[in-house]
């Protein structure tokens, strides 16, 4: 386990965890959120699933009873992991036999661990190829989309995922230097940017949007995540809830918007979104953006 998940009390607390029931940690990265609700429970069944083999192959056995890398026993608790995008979530459950859950957690966006990763491609602050597949199969990588995607299309991009103002101008820089050489490192987009942007004052925030929406474009993010929360009507059971952890704005429209749409399914649990402490913000960064949504099924 990398460390504890962003709000990790708040989720833990707020789950509405029984004995003998059935929650799902859609995102297991570090595997905090899993272990989490495991040692909540004297009885009931932890599903992790992950896209990334990483979170799989990482996760922290310690005090488990390992049946197999994919099933692990904490006393009478189940544990199972499986390496599958959220998007499958009840085809894959349906292969362990279960067909309703009492709760799902999902913790969106990237992990510090992946972050972290230099074979990842995620960061902007280190050289590393830009890679960026969370699940390495995908036939796509970031330096794929940014040599072959054209400029109206790296505009719409950085537009649709990242909101980023300067769109239009870095588009137009990265087709200009693509005809010069191939663009396959983190810090040459970095440069790339920076040459887009006239007032610097706040230029990694133009980076990290780019970033982002490369992130997301590879990955389908948007796209798995409509697909999982579509099956949530009928996968979650009565009284069983929903929490969602997002850290931009599209992620957090496409969630508020879905949950609002379903308001004969689902009751938002509190009126208002639950933020991280400032403790919290202070021993870690990168929670600074998050937001915790809880719904309940009706």
């Amino acid at each position: 386990m990398y460390h504890n998940a962003v709000l990790f009390k708040n989720i833990i607390d707020n789950l509405g965890i029984e004995n003998g029931k059935i929650y799902v940690d859609a995102t297991l990265g570090g595997g905090s959120i899993t272990l989490g609700i495991a040692n909540r429970l004297q009885t009931g069944t932890v599903i992790g699933f992950d896209v990334d083999i990483n979170a799989i192959e990482n996760f922290s056995n310690k005090g488990l009873q390992i049946i197999n890398p994919f099933h692990f026993k904490l006393k009478d608790v189940d544990i199972y992991l499986i390496n599958a995008n959220f998007r499958k979530i009840a085809s894959e459950l349906t292969k362990i036999g279960i067909n309703h859950v009492d709760g799902v957690v999902y913790d969106l966006g990237v992990s510090s661990f992946q972050i972290d990763n230099p074979n990842m491609g995620f960061s902007y602050k280190a050289e590393s190829l830009l890679d960026m597949r969370m699940d390495k199969n995908l036939k796509v990588t970031a330096q794929d989309l940014l040599m072959v995607m054209y400029k109206n299309e790296l505009e719409d991009m950085f537009k649709k995922y990242s909101d980023e103002p300067f769109a239009h101008t870095i588009a137009l820089n990265i087709v200009k230097e693509r005809k010069k050489k191939k663009i396959q490192s983190s810090l040459q987009l970095v440069e790339i940017v920076k040459s887009s942007i006239k007032n610097q004052t706040y230029l990694y925030r133009h980076v990290a949007r780019v970033f982002q929406a490369l992130r997301i474009a590879v990955n389908d993010e948007l796209g798995a995540l409509n697909d999982s929360l579509l099956q949530l009507p009928t996968l979650i059971a009565y009284g069983g809830r929903v929490e969602i952890v997002t850290f931009h704005s599209i992620e957090d429209r496409k969630v508020k918007s879905f949950f609002k749409e379903n308001t004969d399914k689902f009751r938002s649990l509190y009126n208002n979104i639950i933020y991280p402490s400032d403790v919290e913000i202070n021993e870690n960064i990168r929670s600074r953006s998050a937001k915790l949504r809880i719904y309940e099924k009706i």
